[in-house]
């Protein structure tokens, strides 16, 4: 059943970075999809991922490394990232940086708990 839910970040996972896991909170079993708030001049950890991802930056400024390469994604800007590849991101803006990821879930891992990135 279709429902709607809040999509503000709101279970910290340090104190600079927050999320609101929306694909656990809408039910979805083959999408992964988070919103992220990182705090002005942070950076979240180096992920690893084998899905490929897609980040939409909602508000603020991000620089995104993909395999060493930097791309600055600005409001209303989306980066897609290949699968295996390594990401990092951080907040070069001013104010809180909030971004959306989408992620395809890797075959045999539907429906499984928390997952960072």
């Amino acid at each position: 059943m279709a429902e709607v839910v809040r999509a503000v970040p709101v279970e910290p996972l340090s104190e600079q970075l927050s999320v609101r896991r929306l694909g656990e909170a809408l039910g979805l079993a083959a999408v992964r999809a988070d919103i992220y708030t990182l705090a002005e001049g942070a950076t979240m950890p180096r992920l690893d991922h084998q899905e490929e991802e897609l980040y939409l930056v909602l508000d603020g400024t991000a620089e995104v490394e993909v395999e060493g390469v930097v791309h600055r994604v600005g409001e209303r800007e989306a980066l897609a990232v290949p699968p295996a590849a390594a990401r990092q991101v951080a907040n070069v803006g001013l104010g809180p940086l909030t971004f959306l990821v989408v992620g395809a879930r890797p075959a045999g891992d539907a429906g499984r708990g928390k997952r960072e990135g």
